[in-house]
């Protein structure tokens, strides 16, 4: 793949030779974003229903977009999640999170497995990486996924998908007009943010404190408590 600026790397073998899906979308680029996704389709019975599944997905992003939390040190980025995971107490948690070397960069992992009524069982394994090759303060991140019926043996992801990902990466310095983009986007992000602050505005699910805004704000350069 080399649509991305970033980076190119191979598309895992199970994705090489087998039909697009269309529940996760089939293969998309989202070139503003940096984003690529490739997924298949599959269904299964469970009792009287006929379950329609993602069977495969694997989603690759080049973190582009302005989003201010992508500035944080790897440390600040972990807190970041766990503090939302707090904030969103409804919605699955990793099972587990671990810190892990990809050649040569630290990547923090996420790994969860979770079964549907439905009939079905799902794992994800998400990952973000630091890298000093492209030019870019953010990390990357990659994710696997697969959806399948209960008794149904399914891949081992980290071996399937991400070890080949990391195998095959090439990370690409970036021009300086696309880092200036990048730097662009990040300050109108910035700007965003303090902006609705200073009106009281609420950016997102926050604590009472606020206190993910305020992380982000003093990421940004600005001086608040």
């Amino acid at each position: 793949m080399t649509l991305s600026p970033r980076f190119s790397y191979d598309l895992p073998e199970p994705l090489r030779h087998t039909t697009c899906g269309t529940i996760k979308s089939g293969f998309t680029y989202d070139k503003r974003r940096d984003v690529l996704s490739a997924g298949t389709s599959g269904s299964f019975r469970s009792g009287e229903l006929e379950v329609l599944a993602s069977s495969l997905f694997l989603i690759v992003e080049g973190m582009l977009d302005g989003n201010v939390e992508d500035l944080y040190s790897p440390e600040q980025f972990l807190q970041n999640k766990r503090a939302q995971m707090d904030l969103y107490s409804s919605e699955p948690r990793p099972q587990e999170i671990d810190w892990v070397t990809r050649q040569g960069m630290r990547c923090l992992r996420f790994h969860n497995v979770w079964h549907s009524p439905t009939g079905s069982w799902e794992e994800v394994v998400k990952y973000w990486c630091w890298e000093n090759q492209s030019g870019l303060r953010q990390p990357f991140h990659v994710r696997a996924g697969q959806r399948l019926a209960e008794g149904t043996k399914g891949y081992d992801l980290d071996q399937a998908f991400i070890l080949p990902f990391f195998q095959s990466l090439k990370i690409n310095r970036l021009s300086d007009a696309a880092l200036a983009e990048a730097d662009a986007k990040i300050k109108a992000a910035c700007a965003h943010v303090k902006s609705r602050y200073d009106q009281h505005l609420n950016w997102g699910a926050d604590y009472p404190d606020k206190r993910l805004t305020r992380q982000r704000l003093r990421t940004c350069g600005y001086d608040v408590p």
